[in-house]
């Protein structure tokens, strides 16, 4: 009986060597180390109780094999409904001993076999195609041939696709994980190449391996009005031992240009390019630059603008946005502008120092209103006085707030500066209430309110500062005495 058999000393040998393998296969690898399936069906870990199993049964020595039995037909004296394909005892123990050997072979290193490209040859390009669009089926097809990166770069100047103002065919990054480098080819539309335009335009293109040929895995737009992408780097950017894909496209309107920038990575779950900003990356009439700011070996992104200003947005200022790495994605982290050249930005910068209870920066910057005169103005009618006022009548405040007897002074100034009439009149009526309330009460809050009810009775309080366009902070009229 089944339960009855005795097996040989190697057979449980045999069942333990098994084992092991099978568990072999089910250890997980990582991204960029992973070995090409092989297609063989997983084991069962588990048998359903009433199955059938078939094993190997060798005969004793000297009995004698019936065959007068169906093949594959259980002994009907035997439980366990085994079918047992029956062989002798040497062919089983050589098939023991392959499998033995296979089960105590080193693991398979990944497949990372040059076989998955196609093997270099002599491939010439063809002639240049008849428009931009099939450039890329050109080069694809150039590059499955066996065709080399070398060539495809010196015949892509021949076409007017690479040129001394751009372009490139870089063959030594691997950015899929793969081990194998993908052919990255940035090329002008020769048909719209003029060097005396500032905007050429271009396309992006990525090529892997793929079933012994050459796949486009990425490419950008192409558009007359998108120019050449500008490659900023094929590279380790966070950190991850993975390159990351970095660089930026080009748009102009009649008033502006303005860069996108694009930090990608590539997924090998979905098999694409993904990107890793959390929002777009925008610079207006600047540049997308790539920089390890704070030296922490992770590098950021920046993106410089100097935007245009006009009637409805008002004076800009240039500004530098950094883009930097969170452990899951690229966010802004922080902007930074540039030194004012507008009066009214000085004011703003002034205002900002005040929220924030630096007093005495405050105090420097509000004086700087009142005696710098090389600030730029808008194109506000009596801009200057208008700001020099309101300047005064915030350090009339402040120096009130500090208990500074120089808010007298100041007080003194502005009514004289600037009688009724004049375009900053409003404000030293506004300093004069001011003073007039902290007087009788000694207290900033009450001075605050009084000045308030001024200003609630004369709409240029506010307008005079709201006259800058969408691109400049708007006040409240609580903003006009914050204590």
């Amino acid at each position: 009986m089944l339960g009855q058999t005795r097996y040989p000393r190697w057979t449980w040998l045999l069942v333990a060597l098994l084992t092991l393998w099978v568990a072999s296969c089910s250890v997980l690898d990582e991204i960029g180390d992973r070995p090409d399936p092989t297609g063989t069906p997983l084991v069962p870990r588990t048998a359903t109780y009433g199955g059938r199993i078939s094993v190997w049964l060798a005969s004793p020595t000297g009995q004698p094999i019936a065959f007068d039995r169906t093949p594959g037909t259980p002994d009907p004296t035997l439980r366990g409904d085994v079918v047992a394909p029956v062989g002798t005892a040497t062919a089983i123990w050589a098939t023991f001993g392959a499998a033995t050997q296979t089960a105590a072979a080193p693991p398979r290193q990944p497949n990372y076999q040059p076989g998955d490209c196609p093997l270099p040859s002599g491939r010439v390009p063809e002639p240049r195609p008849d428009t931009f669009a099939e450039f890329p089926t050109a080069i694809g097809t150039y590059l499955s041939d066996g065709g080399p990166t070398a060539v495809l770069e010196s015949e892509l100047r021949n076409w007017g696709a690479i040129t001394d103002q751009g372009g490139v065919v870089q063959a030594d990054t691997d950015i899929t994980g793969d081990g194998i480098p993908e052919i990255i080819v940035n090329l002008f539309n020769p048909f719209l190449y003029n060097p005396e335009l500032v905007l050429n335009p271009g396309q992006l293109l990525v090529y892997g391996c793929d079933s012994g040929g050459y796949r486009l895995l990425y490419q950008t737009p192409s558009s007359a009005g998108l120019a050449l992408p500008v490659l900023h780097r094929v590279g380790d950017m966070n950190g991850d031992v993975k390159a990351e894909l970095v660089f930026d496209i080009q748009s102009c309107s009649p008033s502006a240009c303005q860069r996108e920038g694009f930090v990608l990575t590539w997924n090998p779950i979905t098999g694409v390019f993904e990107p890793l900003n959390n929002a777009p990356i925008f610079a207006e009439n600047g540049r997308v630059g790539v920089v390890d700011i704070d030296s922490d070996g992770i590098l950021e992104l920046t993106a410089s603008s100097n935007p245009t200003s006009d009637i409805a947005s008002g004076p800009r200022r240039s500004v530098i946005d950094i883009w930097d790495w969170t452990g899951k994605n690229y966010v802004l982290a922080a902007r930074q502008e540039d030194d004012a050249r507008y009066r009214i930005h000085v004011l703003h910068d002034a205002d900002a120092l005040l929220r924030q209870q630096t007093w005495q920066s405050a105090i420097a910057q509000y004086r700087d209103i009142r005696d710098n005169g090389t600030y730029l103005s808008w194109t506000i009618p009596g801009e200057q006085q208008i700001l020099r006022a309101f300047a005064t009548y915030r350090l009339v405040t402040l120096y009130a707030r500090l208990r500074d007897g120089r808010a007298e002074t100041m007080l003194n100034n502005i009514v004289a500066e600037n009688p009724e009439g004049t375009p900053g009149s409003v404000y030293a009526a506004m300093a004069q209430a001011f003073m007039d309330g902290f007087r009788s009460s000694n207290d900033v809050t009450a001075a605050c309110q009084a000045a308030i009810s001024v200003a609630n009775t004369r709409p240029d309080a506010l307008a005079n500062l709201n006259a800058y366009g969408y691109a400049n902070p708007a006040y409240s009229v609580n903003d006009l005495c914050p204590f």
